[in-house]
């Protein structure tokens, strides 16, 4: 065979798992774009992730501080959030892409779930499962949401807003499971989304890397049923 066409076939090969990984990244990853969402809630896309910025009289927290220190400081300027005026943030996992702005913060409280696996523990506080802080009147409870990853977190805030990190993802408006075949433990996310979906009075239900959306209900339908067939 001639040297030209082994390259010829080298190069399509290439080609087509450009073409694979480009589907699936419009398939599975689709964050919202830097923006308000509510009168309080803002969010911050840093390349394929979201982090949340929630605000409550003059106190502001952060969910994850997505993939770079860069894009999270110009998100936050877009929406006109000062880096300084952060003291509390709170984080679902220790992936790169939500950690990746996390040594702009050590002037906050920074919080992991307990499980969570980082360097530097002594700097973080972690946070038991169901734990309730009070941070400066913005209630904020952990909920264990193993699967994804060790000590994977989701954060529900004044008893309605719940932001899952990648417990879950979104797609066509329904909850589904986030990607397995980069996630620790399948049966045990799909646990965790039964265990979620018995949560009431969830106003917006919020996500890394699928955006959000204002009607939990519906999206979550399905999980309970198959809690209610176990």
């Amino acid at each position: 065979m001639e040297w030209y066409v082994i390259l010829c076939i080298i190069v399509g090969a290439l080609i087509i798992v450009v073409l694979v990984i480009l589907a699936w990244y419009f398939s599975y990853i689709n964050p919202s774009p830097t923006g308000k969402i509510t009168d309080n809630i803002f969010v911050v896309r840093t390349g394929i992730v979201n982090s949340y910025v929630y605000i409550k009289d003059s106190t502001k927290i952060l969910i994850d501080t997505g993939t770079s220190e860069k894009k999270l400081v110009e998100g936050l300027s877009e929406i006109g959030v000062e880096l300084s005026t952060i003291n509390h943030v709170f984080l679902t996992h220790s992936d790169p892409d939500h950690i990746g702005g996390i040594s702009l913060f050590d002037h906050a409280n920074v919080n992991f779930g307990v499980k969570s696996k980082i360097k530097n523990p002594e700097k973080y506080n972690f946070l038991d499962d169901s734990e309730i802080i009070d941070v400066q009147g913005i209630k904020v409870q952990s909920i264990n949401t193993p699967g994804h990853r060790l000590g994977h977190t989701a954060y529900l805030i004044d008893d309605e807003f719940l932001f899952t990190g990648d417990a879950l993802r979104l797609k066509n408006g329904e909850v589904r499971t986030f990607l397995r075949f980069i996630s620790l433990d399948y049966e045990k996310m799909k646990r965790t989304i039964e265990s979620l979906a018995e949560l009431g009075n969830i106003s917006i239900l919020f996500t890394a890397h699928n955006g959000f959306t204002t009607n939990f209900e519906k999206a979550i339908e399905k999980w309970r049923k198959v809690r209610r067939k176990d």
